[in-house]
C-alpha cells in the first residue's frame, strides 16, 4: 500500500494573501533580530489547514476527493477576516506562530463539520482536536520571550474570499514542507 502524507486546506483570494504576507515580513522583521529561530512558511504555502488526513493510500484519493466536493457544494463562498498574531500552545512559549481568523470562523468551522461528517461516512476517524480557524506563519525553534516581543503595530489583513478547498499531498523536506494540489472543488452549489 501506497501512502501520501495528505490535508484538506483552502486559501484566501490574493490581495487577502499579500496582506497576511505583510504580517508574516512584519514578525519576521522582528523575530529576525531579537534572536529568534523560526521556520517562516514561504508565501505560496500559506492557508488554513481544515482538515489534517495523515497518511493516505493512494487508492482513496478520488473517493476523499469526492467525500470533499460533497462538503464543498454545501458551502457557499465563505468571507474571513485574518488579523492578529496568535500562537500554539500560548503566547507566552510560542511553538506556531499564526494569523488569527478576526470574522468568518463560524463559516470555517462549518465547513470543516461537513469534511469530518463526509469522511466519516467513509470510515475516517473524527479529528483528535477541535477545529480552531488560523493560517500558520512560522514553526518556532527557538524563542526568547513571549509573543508580545514580535508582534508588529498593524496586525489587521482585512477580509478576503474562500472560493474553493483542495486536497493536497505534503511533502516533508529539511527546508519544509512542500504542497502540491492532488484535487480542488469549488465552493457553492454550482461547483
Amino acid at each position: 500500500m501506497e501512502t501520501v502524507r495528505a490535508f484538506i486546506g483552502c486559501v484566501l483570494d490574493l490581495g487577502a494573501t499579500r496582506k497576511v504576507q505583510e504580517l508574516s515580513r512584519a514578525t519576521r522583521a522582528l523575530a529576525d533580530p531579537a534572536g529568534w529561530e523560526v521556520r517562516w512558511v514561504p508565501p505560496p504555502s500559506l492557508h488554513f489547514t481544515l482538515r489534517f488526513l495523515g497518511d493516505l493510500d493512494q487508492g482513496l484519493i478520488e473517493t476523499v476527493a469526492d467525500a470533499m466536493r460533497s462538503a464543498a457544494r454545501a458551502t457557499p463562498t465563505l468571507l474571513v477576516g485574518v488579523g492578529g498574531l496568535g500562537a500554539f500552545p500560548d503566547r507566552d512559549a510560542p511553538q506556531v506562530l499564526y494569523a488569527d481568523v478576526t470574522r468568518g470562523h463560524e463559516g470555517l468551522a462549518g465547513l470543516a463539520a461537513r469534511l469530518e461528517n463526509a469522511l466519516g461516512a467513509l470510515g475516517f476517524p473524527k479529528a483528535d482536536r477541535p477545529f480552531v480557524g488560523h493560517m500558520t506563519l512560522g514553526r518556532v525553534q527557538s524563542s526568547r520571550g513571549g509573543l508580545a516581543s514580535i508582534t508588529p503595530a498593524h496586525t489587521d489583513c482585512g477580509v478576503g474570499t474562500i472560493g474553493a478547498v483542495t486536497l493536497y499531498r505534503s511533502d516533508l523536506f529539511s527546508k519544509g514542507a512542500e504542497y502540491i494540489a492532488l484535487a480542488r472543488a469549488p465552493l457553492g452549489p454550482d461547483g
